[in-house]
């Protein structure tokens, strides 16, 4: 009779331990919900972390100087990324862009000129006309370009076509596609790869 006693006791307690552990699961916190703003009312500053942002009509100038935050938007006359892990997508034109911290991202459908003075951070823009890096491990993907400046190491720049690039640092790498590119190189372990060198 005791083996049996001592057999069902753990089994009883581990029933309990499993039900409580499904009844915490069940209570998750809901998600937060995107703060929208209307960008028609002049400049905004987007200073709280940890937010997800929603900007509606054409913004003027942008600045976020909050951290880990998401931002999605049209179109903006200025675009300034102070905080960092900030994340800005945007369905049109921003710029002229600054960007200074670290490990955040710019996605859009054009910039006339795109300055980072940071490190980690990743460009998608399809017209990047001007982009200035400084900074490390940085990333940028464009189709077409005028000029990229790039002082730093270890950052990757990728163009379709573009017209001239300058490296000055360690372990760099440009790719172009297509087009005639001017290419000045200065530093150690630089790649530049061009279709045609001008």
């Amino acid at each position: 009779m005791t083996p049996i006693s001592f057999l069902r006791a753990p089994v009883i307690s581990l029933a309990a331990v499993a039900l409580v552990g499904a009844t915490t699961a069940v209570i998750a916190a809901p998600a937060q919900a995107a703060v929208t703003l209307d960008c028609t009312t002049g400049p905004i500053t987007l200073a709280d972390s940890t937010e997800e942002y929603v900007l509606t009509g054409a913004c003027t100038d942008v600045t976020v100087t909050g951290s880990n935050v998401e931002v999605s938007l049209a179109s903006a006359t200025s675009l300034t990324v102070i905080g960092a892990n900030v994340d800005v997508d945007a369905t049109g034109v921003v710029g002229p862009v600054v960007v200074t911290g670290s490990n955040s991202s710019v996605e859009a459908a054009a910039a006339p000129v795109v300055r980072v003075r940071a490190s980690n951070v990743d460009l998608e823009i399809a017209a990047l006309d001007k982009a200035v890096l400084v900074g490390s491990n940085n990333d940028v993907e464009a189709r077409k370009g005028v000029k990229a400046k790039v002082k730093g190491a270890n950052n990757e720049v990728t163009y379709r076509k573009l017209r001239k690039v300058v490296v000055r640092g360690a372990n760099n790498t440009v790719k172009v596609r297509t087009g005639t590119t001017k290419v000045r190189v200065k530093g150690a372990n630089n790649i530049v790869r061009v279709h045609r060198r001008g």
